[in-house]
């Protein structure tokens, strides 16, 4: 159970990656394609690596799937890139997050991507940092560079890149 619960909560926190089309801020574009979690740290302790390469992210034009092990979240998302940090708004549809908002911000460094998150969803992390007992989730991301991406947007979503 405790393993399930973590899956649902790092599918919440790996979510961050969206892009919207109509956007004309560069990151918006640069932000879609597939990406894999290679670390994350939750409340100060590192996420075991067993879940870490569970892990998988699908953006584009403003809507994510995320699959962690066998649990799949979809949504859409905004990206602010005008803020500082760089912030992003999370909207779960289907999955575990359904109904839910996260808040969160972002760094992109060519096809490293890190976020970080406040599980809590009551306000945008000011840092990159993730400390014991706070609901924090700092996730780094790779861009995977297969055209073949292991998550489907959903039947009436055609990806852009």
């Amino acid at each position: 159970m405790r393993h399930v619960s973590l899956l649902v909560i790092v599918a919440t926190a790996s979510i961050g990656l969206c892009a919207d089309e109509k956007s004309s801020a560069p990151d918006s574009k640069a932000l879609n394609g597939a990406w894999v979690l290679t670390s994350g740290i939750r409340g100060g302790e590192n996420l075991p690596d067993e879940i870490v390469k569970s892990i998988h992210l699908y953006v584009a034009n403003g809507k994510y799937s995320v699959k962690a092990g066998d649990v799949l979240d979809r949504g859409t998302c905004k990206v602010d890139p005008t803020k500082t940090p760089k912030t992003l708004t999370l909207e779960g549809t289907e999955g575990p997050n359904k109904g839910k908002t996260m808040l969160g911000i972002y760094e992109l460094d060519k096809d490293t991507l890190k976020v970080c998150y406040d599980l809590s969803g009551k306000a945008f992390p000011e840092r990159f940092e993730s400390k014991p007992k706070t609901p924090s989730f700092l996730a780094t991301y790779e861009r995977l560079k297969s055209k073949k991406h292991p998550i489907l947007l959903g039947p009436n979503t055609k990806a852009k890149e």
